[in-house]
């Protein structure tokens, strides 16, 4: 596993800097850290292990404007996932992606309808994780006013992973309102709903879940001294979050909490995930 951080890095710098001397248009860079409560999507008490996680992301991209309203958009994206804890779980995933968006008439106050599709491919440090995944997604957003903004969708989103215990596949619906207190401040809440394909971890034996899911392997990842069993779910998940912005000129600070309620036909599980965030563009 060691092996595979100089691999992480070479890979991340190689795609930085090819996104960065490929763009013809603006650049974005995020990175923040998020506390996570329960990593192991665990209902047990003694299963429960909580984790930091760092993120790094950086899209550059182009858009042309076209008669009557229409507009396209293309970017390539490089997303960095660790985690000093967990290392298992660090991957590095360039993606593409390609979006449509029309607006019926002139003025900040009309909708804006959007289709997108992402492809992107994953390099985990634990193979079983990597693989290939795509999206596709609808949204409509709408301004109330200059304070008011809302935006609903809905998207669909399979992984195919090299393991297949790791594959997912959902669709999701969301809701976000954004209010502007003024130029800089900005408060947000969100609701999602999801149906698909969950995994919960454990440790051996469990009797009860083995009569519900399917335990697909054994993993490591989590260096318990045990291997710890994973079990794979249709479910659905319930999740909301507030969030607080302060821009910074073109760059901008954002605090954000999400709660996710996960039923299967088991007990389910409990997520709270805390995240720091800053954003720039140039």
């Amino acid at each position: 596993m060691r092996c595979f951080t100089p691999v992480l890095l070479t890979v991340a710098t190689l795609g930085l800097t090819a996104v960065t001397v490929a763009a013809a248009g603006p650049v974005r860079v995020e990175t923040g850290l998020s506390w996570h409560d329960n990593v192991t999507n665990a209902e047990r008490p003694e299963d429960l292990l909580p984790a930091l996680q760092w993120h790094a992301r950086l899209d550059a991209g182009i858009a042309r404007n076209l008669p009557d309203g229409h507009r396209i958009r293309g970017a390539a994206g490089l997303r960095i996932e660790t985690w000093p804890r967990f290392e298992g779980l660090d991957f590095v995933s360039p993606a593409l992606s390609a979006a449509w968006e029309f607006k019926p008439g002139l003025g900040p106050n009309r909708p804006v309808v959007a289709a997108e599709v992402e492809g992107e491919w994953r390099v985990a440090r634990e193979h079983d994780r990597g693989g290939l995944g795509g999206a596709v997604g609808l949204s409509v957003r709408q301004r109330l006013g200059t304070a008011w903004l809302l935006s609903v969708g809905h998207e669909w989103r399979r992984f195919s992973a090299s393991g297949h215990a790791f594959d997912r596949t959902g669709r999701e619906w969301s809701a976000r309102a954004e209010w502007a207190l003024n130029d800089r401040w900005m408060l947000a809440a969100e609701v999602h709903g999801r149906f698909g394909d969950v995994v919960s971890y454990s440790r051996p034996p469990r009797a009860d879940l083995e009569a519900i899911g399917k335990p697909i392997t054994l993993v490591d990842t989590f260096e318990q001294g045990v291997p710890w069993i994973v079990y794979y779910f249709g479910a659905r998940t319930r999740r909301g979050a507030v969030e607080v912005q302060r821009t910074l000129g073109r760059s901008g600070v954002a605090l954000r909490h999400e709660l996710r309620y996960t039923l299967h036909v088991g007990p389910g599980y409990r997520n709270q995930l805390t995240m720091l965030r800053f954003v720039t563009s140039f």
